[in-house]
C-alpha cells in the first residue's frame, strides 16, 4: 500500500500528501519520467478475464526454454548460496573471453545487458551530454539517459522504421556522447548494415562512443545472407565501439539476469566505477558459463525462430496490415487503426501481445515466436481479430 495523504485538521501542522511531495521535491528529470507498467502474470490475467490456455507472445523470451546445460550446471551452485558472488566475475569473463577471442580486461558483467546501458550513462556522460538514437529504438535507451537527467535525442527513422544512418549522422552534436544502436532492433526487428555502422563510427566526435545493443544478435545470425553488422568484430578494430550482450534471449536465462559488456578496457574501467558491488548473482554466473558452451540449443532456438518468423511474416494478413521483417525473435505488426481494440480482443481470446503506443506506434503490436504447438492458434487468432 502507498503512504496516504494526511488532511489537515484544527490546531494540527497538515502533513504534505505523497504527490505534494512528489510534485514538489522530486528532482525535475524524475517528475518527467514514467512509471514502468509491467505485464500481469498469465495466472493473474486468466483469473481476471475467465479464461485458460493463454499464450504469452509478448516479451520476446525463448520458447524453447533455458539452455538444457545450464540447468544442469545450477543444482551444484545452491550448496554456496551463503557466500556472496564472485564480485570481479572472473571465471564468467574468462568463459566469454576464450569464447569471442577477448582478453578478460574487455569484458564488464551486468544484471542483464540493460544494467550496462544505464551504468554506462552514469559513467560517460556529464550532465549536458547528449545519448543519441532513433525515433523507434529500444525504449530504454531513452529511459536510461532520462534517469541520469541527460539530454536524449531520437534521429528520424526510414520509411520502413529502421535507423536512417544520414539522418542519424545529421543529429550528431559535439555535445553527443552516445550513440546507441540495436541491431537487431527492439521493436522493428531491423538491422544496420555494415557499411552503415562504418559510416556513424566515421561521423563520430572523437569524445563519444558507438553503443551496439546485440540482444539479438545470436537470432541474426541464422540469416547469413542479410548485411547486418558484427559489433564484435567493429569493436576490435575500433575503441570507440562497445557491445551489449545478453543471456536473457536465446539462451533462456531471462529469469536470472545476465549480460555483459563488451570494449576497450579503458571505458569498461570507467564503467566498473559506477556499478554495484555483488549485482550479479553467483546463480546467474553458474548459468551463463554453462550455456556459453550449450551451441545445440542457441542453434535450435535460432532456427525456430526464423521458421516461425516466415511463416507469420507469410499468413499474418489483411487490408491494411503492414508485418515488418525481422531477424530477431518477433515481428511488428502495424494493423493501420488504434491497436488497443486488437490488443484487448486477442487478450480476450488468450493470445497476449504487446501493444506498442509506449514506442509512438499506436498502430501497431509486437508479436513474439512461441512453442510450434501454438503457432497456428497464434496466427488464426490475429487474423480472426484483424476479420472482425
Amino acid at each position: 500500500m502507498g503512504i496516504p495523504a494526511f488532511r489537515s485538521r484544527p490546531g494540527h501542522c497538515r502533513v504534505p500528501a505523497v504527490t505534494d511531495w512528489f510534485d514538489e521535491h522530486a528532482p525535475r528529470h524524475v517528475r518527467s519520467l514514467d512509471v514502468y507498467q509491467p505485464g500481469k502474470p498469465i495466472e493473474e490475467l486468466e483469473r481476471e478475464l475467465g479464461i485458460s490456455g493463454a499464450i504469452k507472445v509478448a516479451s520476446n523470451e525463448n520458447p524453447l526454454g533455458p539452455s538444457p546445460v545450464a540447468l544442469q550446471a545450477l543444482p551444484a551452485a545452491l550448496s554456496q548460496l551463503h557466500l556472496y558472488p564472485d564480485a570481479g566475475g572472473f571465471a564468467l569473463r574468462r568463459a566469454i573471453g576464450a569464447r569471442l577471442g577477448l582478453d578478460i580486461t574487455r569484458i564488464a558483467l551486468g544484471n542483464g545487458s540493460n544494467d550496462l546501458l544505464y551504468q554506462l550513462v552514469l559513467a560517460t556522460c556529464e550532465p549536458t551530454d547528449e545519448v543519441l538514437t532513433h525515433q523507434y529504438a529500444f525504449l530504454s535507451y531513452r529511459l536510461a539517459a532520462q534517469v541520469a537527467g541527460r539530454p536524449f535525442v531520437a534521429a528520424p527513422t526510414t520509411p520502413e522504421l529502421a535507423c536512417d544512418i544520414d539522418a542519424l549522422i545529421a543529429a550528431i552534436t559535439p555535445r553527443t556522447r552516445l550513440v546507441v544502436l540495436g541491431t537487431p532492433n527492439n521493436p522493428t526487428g531491423s538491422v544496420i548494415t555494415k557499411a552503415g555502422a562504418a559510416k556513424v563510427l566515421a561521423a563520430l566526435p572523437a569524445r563519444a562512443l558507438l553503443v551496439i545493443d546485440e540482444a539479438y544478435a545470436e537470432y541474426a545470425a541464422a540469416w547469413p545472407e542479410v548485411d547486418h553488422v558484427d559489433g564484435l568484430a567493429l569493436m576490435k578494430d575500433d575503441r570507440r565501439v562497445l557491445v551489449l550482450r545478453t543471456f536473457s534471449k536465446i539462451y533462456g536465462l531471462a529469469g536470472i539476469r545476465i549480460g555483459f559488456a563488451a570494449g576497450d578496457k579503458a571505458v569498461l574501467d570507467v564503467l566498473g566505477r559506477v556499478g554495484r558491488t555483488f549485482h550479479v548473482s553467483s546463480l546467474a554466473q553458474t548459468a551463463a558459463i554453462a550455456a556459453l558452451e550449450d551451441n545445440l540449443h542457441v542453434a535450435a532456438s535460432a532456427a525456430h525462430a526464423r521458421r516461425q518468423l516466415e511463416r507469420m511474416q507469410v499468413e499474418i494478413a489483411g487490408p491494411g496490415v503492414k508485418v515488418y521483417p525481422s531477424l530477431a525473435n518477433f515481428l511488428l505488426i502495424d494493423y493501420g487503426r488504434p491497436s488497443p481494440p486488437i490488443y484487448d480482443a486477442l487478450l480476450r481470446r488468450g493470445v497476449i501481445v504487446r501493444p506498442m503506443a509506449a514506442w509512438g506506434l499506436p498502430n501497431a503490436i509486437r508479436v513474439s515466436v512461441c512453442k510450434d504447438s501454438e503457432l497456428e492458434r497464434v496466427i488464426e487468432t490475429i487474423n480472426d481479430v484483424l476479420a472482425s
